[in-house]
Order: structure tokens, then sequence, then C-alpha cells
């Protein structure tokens, strides 16, 4: 598989393709149906992240790439790995030493917005019958550095 898939992963870090800022109102580039594997960049420069979507739904056309993206634009911690992540090792550590005085969602909200102003993504969608495991496939494959790019910062894997 890694040979089949190599070029539509090379996308994934191709600085000829632009990256993405996370805002629902310009969601509507990614295709309605498929799968979805992303790869998301601190300030457009450093490579944190890999994910996938677009795994629920029996056929193809059930799934959609656009949610995941649009979960992780909310900034909400509550069920997303990947806000979890952002608000662990970018948002929290800016606030120690600060004055801090809690608000409900007050955490989530500062997520949302380095999220918004710091990040930036690049996809492919796959639209193949099996698009949910060719993802699940890449993204450990990416994981793991398989196709000679570094690993991603926030879930890597040097196994």
């Amino acid at each position: 598989m890694n040979e089949k898939y190599a070029d539509l992963v090379e996308q994934l870090f191709s600085s000829s393709i632009q990256t993405r800022k996370f805002d629902t109102s310009d969601i509507n580039h990614i295709p309605s149906f498929g799968s979805i594997i992303y790869t998301v960049f601190l300030d457009e420069a450093e490579f944190i992240y890999v994910g996938i979507g677009g795994l629920a739904g029996k056929t193809v056309n059930d799934r959609n790439p656009r949610s995941r993206i649009r979960q992780h634009s909310q900034g909400n911690r509550s069920g997303d790995q990947f806000c979890i992540y952002i608000q662990d090792f970018y948002v929290l550590p800016e606030l120690i030493g600060k004055e801090y005085s809690p608000k409900k969602g007050y955490l989530d909200q500062l997520t949302k917005d380095f999220i918004r102003n710091r990040l930036t993504y690049r996809y492919v969608v796959i639209q193949s019958d099996d698009s949910d495991k060719v993802v699940r496939h890449l993204e450990r494959e990416v994981q793991s550095g398989r196709f000679g790019h570094s690993l991603p910062k926030l879930n890597g894997n040097s196994k």
C-alpha cells in the first residue's frame, strides 16, 4: 500500500499546496463524502499532527470527511483528542505564571483561538469503498515516519 499512496501522502507535505486555516466558514473545499487524512502545522511550518476522519458510515457516500476538521475548529476538549493535545501542549503553558480566573468554557475558547490563529492543515480525501481502512493505514504510516517525513510532534510513533 505504501507505493500506491505515496503520491497522496506527498500532497500532505508539499509546499506547493496551500495550507488551510481551521475555519468552518471555509470548509466546502473538502468533498462532501469519503474519508480524509490531514496534516497539521504550527505557524505553517512545524508538522505537529496527522489525523483522519470520515470513518463512520457503511459506504463511502455515508462518510463525512468535513466533520473532523469542523470538530477541531471548535476547540472543545470534550471528545476531541486533538483539542486536548493543543490545550495541554500550547494553551496551558502560555497561562503558567499568569493570573487566571476560571470561567466556564474559557480554556476551550483559548484553544479555539489558538487553533484558528496558529494552526493550518493540508488534506487528501479518499473516495473508495475501503477509504476508512486506507486512511487508518496511512495515518499509522505517517505517524511512524515511513514516508520519510519527520514524525508529528503530538502523535508521532517512533516504534
